[in-house]
C-alpha cells in the first residue's frame, strides 16, 4: 500500500516519520506532506519522500481564485470556502480575499501532490488546519480511505475513524450478544478503570522549564530563517498566549468552589475551547455558556449544575464566561483538578456535548445526556438531544433515566472490538508506539482498501 501523511512540524513530523519508516519496513510505500520547510528538509535528509506544502502552493504561480473557488466548492461539496478557513487560526482577522486564495492554493497544491503520489491511504491527523481539512475532502472525493486517529479509554485505545470525524463507534442498529469471555473482559476493564480513577490526559500546566526555553529558542531560530513564511510558527504568539493563559488561570481561582455536594447535582464537563470537532463538525455546540445556562435552567428546584474546566483548557476559558456562569444560583464551578470520577460517582447524572466523561460515566452506570452526538450516542445507553429545544424536557428526564447495564456491557464490548493498539503521537511519541501504530494503520488500511476494491468480473 501507499501511505501519505500530512503533518505540521517538529515533534509531529518527526514522530510520523518514524511511523512511516516502520510501514516501509513492512513493505509499504510512504510519502509525507509537511507545512514546515525545516520539517520537510529533515524528512528528505532521512531519505523520506516529502513535499513542503507552502513551496507547492507558491509553485502554482498566478491562479484564477474565483474560478478555482467555485470548482473546489462544487467538487468537494463545500457550502463555501469559509467553512474550511474559518476555524484555521492564521485566517483570524485576515481579509476574505487573502483567506480565499490561501485555501484555494491548499486544495490545488494537495490535488497535485495526490496526483503524483497516488496514495492508497491518507493519514492527515486531526486539527483545524486547512491542510488537514483539504486532505480529508480530497481523499473522500477520490474514494481514498482517510484515517483519523482518536484516543479512547479502552484497553486498545486507538480508534481509527474512516473518512469522518463524527460517527458512532460501531453500528447503532446492531449490538451483538456477548459470550462469557467477552463479558468478563468488559467487566475486568470496568473494574480496572474505575479502581484507578485517573484522568486519561495530563492537566495543562503553564510553567517555564529548560525544555520549554529550548523549544522557544528553536522556534525563534527557525521562524527567522527557513520558515519565515510559516503562519503556524509564531514564537511571540506563543509568549503572549502563555502569559494570557497563565494570568487567566490564576484569576479564575477565586471563582472555584469546594466540592461539598450539599445538594443533588448534574455534572457538566466543559470542553476545550478551540476543539477541532466542535468548531468544525458541530459548531452549533460551540457556545458552551449558552448550553450550560439552558441545562441549568431546565433542572428542577433543589438541583445544582456542577461544571469543571477541561484538563487541557485551564486558562483558555474567558473570565467573562466563567463569571457569567457562576452568577447563576444553581451553577457551581469546581477546581479543574477535581476528580471527574469523584464527580461522576456523586452526581445524579452527567450532561456532555461530546466529552469522554460521558463514556466514563457509563462505566459507573450513571445516566448520561448527550448534546453533540458523541460516538457513544444512539445505542440506547444515553439520552440524546437532537435539537436544543429538547433540553427543557430531556434534563428532567435524565434524573429518572437508568441505563440498562446489559446494554452498556454489549455496547462496550462492541466498542472495544472496534479499536486498535497504539495511540496518536501527541499522546505517546515513543519508538514503541510508532511501531504499534504502524501495525494498526497497516491493518486498518488493508481492510479499507480491500473493501473498496472493485469486485472481480464474473466469467461468462
Amino acid at each position: 500500500m501507499r501511505f501519505l501523511f500530512t503533518t505540521l512540524q517538529f515533534q509531529e513530523t518527526e514522530f510520523y516519520a518514524r511511523v512511516g519508516a516502520q510501514l516501509r519496513s513492512r513493505g509499504h510505500e510512504v510519502a509525507h506532506v509537511c507545512f514546515s520547510r525545516r520539517g520537510t528538509t529533515t524528512l528528505r535528509r532521512r531519505g523520506e519522500r516529502a513535499w513542503c506544502l507552502p513551496d507547492a502552493m507558491a509553485a502554482l504561480g498566478r491562479i484564477d481564485v474565483e474560478a478555482e473557488a467555485r470548482r473546489i466548492e462544487e467538487a468537494y461539496a463545500l457550502p463555501s470556502l469559509r467553512s474550511v478557513y474559518r476555524i484555521d487560526w492564521p485566517c483570524a482577522g485576515r481579509p476574505e480575499a487573502w483567506c480565499s486564495e490561501r485555501t484555494v492554493r491548499h486544495f490545488m497544491a494537495l490535488e497535485r501532490i495526490l496526483d503524483e503520489t497516488a496514495p492508497d491511504v491518507l493519514v492527515p491527523e486531526v486539527g483545524n488546519e486547512t491542510m488537514r481539512q483539504a486532505t480529508h475532502r480530497i481523499g473522500v472525493a477520490r474514494a481514498i480511505p482517510v484515517l483519523f486517529l482518536f484516543y479512547t479509554i479502552f484497553p486498545n485505545p486507538l480508534r481509527l475513524y474512516v473518512d469522518t470525524l463524527h460517527a458512532p463507534i460501531t453500528d447503532p442498529g446492531r449490538l451483538p450478544e456477548i459470550d462469557a469471555g467477552e463479558r468478563q473482559e468488559v467487566e475486568d476493564f470496568i473494574a480496572r478503570f474505575t479502581a484507578a480513577a485517573k484522568p486519561i490526559r495530563d492537566y495543562r500546566v503553564s510553567r517555564v522549564t529548560p525544555a520549554t526555553l529550548r523549544a522557544f529558542a528553536r522556534h525563534v531560530a527557525v521562524s527567522s530563517t527557513v520558515d519565515r513564511d510559516n503562519e503556524y510558527l509564531r514564537p511571540m504568539r506563543f509568549v503572549t498566549q502563555w502569559a494570557r493563559l497563565t494570568a487567566t488561570a490564576r484569576l479564575a481561582r477565586v471563582l472555584y468552589e469546594p466540592v461539598r455536594f450539599q445538594r443533588p447535582f448534574v455534572y457538566f464537563p466543559l470542553h476545550v475551547t478551540d476543539d477541532y470537532k466542535i468548531r468544525g463538525v458541530i459548531p452549533h455546540c460551540e457556545d458552551q455558556a449558552s448550553l450550560v445556562e439552558q441545562v441549568s435552567d431546565a433542572l428542577p428546584a433543589g438541583y445544582d449544575l456542577v461544571i469543571k474546566e477541561h484538563p487541557m483548557s485551564i486558562g483558555r476559558n474567558g473570565l467573562g464566561m466563567l463569571r457569567r456562569l457562576v452568577k447563576r444560583e444553581n451553577v457551581r464551578l469546581v477546581e479543574p483538578w477535581t476528580s471527574s470520577h469523584e464527580l461522576i460517582r456523586a452526581s445524579c447524572g452527567v450532561a456532555v456535548i461530546g466529552s469522554t466523561v460521558g463514556l466514563e460515566a457509563l462505566l459507573y452506570a450513571r445516566p448520561v445526556l448527550t448534546l453533540g452526538r458523541p460516538f457513544y450516542a444512539g445505542f440506547g445507553v444515553t439520552l440524546d438531544v437532537d435539537s436544543f429545544s429538547e433540553i427543557t424536557e430531556k434534563v428532567p428526564a435524565l434524573l429518572q433515566f437508568r441505563p440498562d447495564r446489559e446494554t452498556i456491557l454489549r455496547f462496550l464490548a462492541a466498542a472495544m472490538r472496534a479499536c486498535y493498539p497504539g495511540v496518536p503521537g501527541g499522546v505517546d511519541s515513543s519508538d514503541a508506539n510508532a511501531a504499534t501504530l504502524a501495525a494498526s494503520l497497516e491493518s486498518a488500511g488493508e481492510r479499507e482498501v480491500r473493501a473498496r476494491a472493485p469486485a472481480p468480473a464474473s466469467s461468462a
